[in-house]
């Protein structure tokens, strides 16, 4: 429903990598063969969004969007555009300089948003997921009661990776941020039925 009220903003997810690497299957594979399990990256982009969405301080973009991302269990961590990589840059090299009168720029390295709102440019963020606790690999641990360390290996099937599943959760969570901000500012499409 809320990708019909956003309508023609499209919003898309995908996992762009598992434990570091882009081989996503592979990856995948050598985890289970070790009986471990990966963390991996979630990218979302939402294609077509106004400018002018959000707020510039406690409802921003990134705030209503970080809230919702964090609360999918197993996410550690969220940037937008260039992210933790804007740190290690200068200004002269961040700064998106527009090159068309509707806003476009030339890079997009804060990810569609300035000052907390929308600049209707892409909106990019990813998440990072982490690696599924439960897994066949031996591990040790700490009996709280006793102090006593110990070896536990947990038998069964495991999910090697988890955040195979995450990109269509991320999404939706996305999905219903925009539509909530769009419905707040009356830019929502009507329904057809």
């Amino acid at each position: 429903m809320a990708k019909k009220l956003i309508h023609p903003v499209t919003v898309g997810a995908v996992l762009r990598e598992a434990g570091g690497s882009v081989d996503i299957d592979r990856a995948v594979a050598g985890a289970m063969r070790e009986g471990d399990s990966l963390g991996g990256i979630v990218e979302c982009r939402a294609d077509g969004l106004p400018a002018g969405l959000g707020e510039p301080f406690f409802d921003s973009v990134e705030s209503l969007l970080s809230h919702l991302i964090f609360s999918i269990p197993g996410i550690k961590g969220i940037e937008f555009g260039a992210g933790f990589a804007c740190a290690v840059m200068r200004g002269s090299a961040y700064n998106d300089r527009i090159i068309s009168k509707t806003g476009e720029t030339e890079t997009n390295n804060s990810g569609g948003i300035n000052g907390g709102v929308t600049n209707g440019n892409q909106l990019v963020f990813r998440a990072a997921v982490r690696p599924t606790a439960s897994i066949s690999k031996t591990q040790r641990f700490m009996d709280m009661e006793t102090g006593a360390h110990h070896e536990l290996s947990l038998p069964g099937r495991h999910d090697a990776c988890f955040a195979l599943r995450i990109p269509v959760i991320v999404e939706a969570a996305a999905v219903v941020v925009i539509a909530d901000l769009m419905l707040l500012e009356q830019k929502v499409s009507r329904i057809q039925r």
